[in-house]
């Protein structure tokens, strides 16, 4: 049976590798990225707002149009999640 030793490089050797002159450096990449991560984010959370805000519009429409089976639908929740938690301390 043959076994294969890896070697692998000291990481407390400077590398040789020189990088090229019109490279970026780290600090300039991770700021382009982290500016366009922000954008992003931002963006994302913009339109979560607006969706949220419409469709917090549509549910207050649907509870005053049906006030009486809003309430059984929120007492059978409330039922069930009770009988859910009552179990679980036994």
């Amino acid at each position: 049976m043959t076994t294969q030793s890896t070697t692998y490089p000291d990481s407390a050797v400077p590398s040789t590798r020189k990088l090229p002159a019109d490279t970026h450096s780290n600090a300039e990449v991770t700021e382009a990225a982290s500016n366009e991560l922000r954008g992003r984010l931002r963006h994302a959370m913009d339109s979560s707002k607006e969706r949220l805000t419409e469709w917090k519009g549509g549910f207050e429409e649907g509870v005053r149009s049906r006030p009486f089976q809003s309430i059984l639908i929120a007492a059978a929740v409330g039922a069930t999640i009770g009988m859910l938690l009552g179990r679980r301390s036994r």
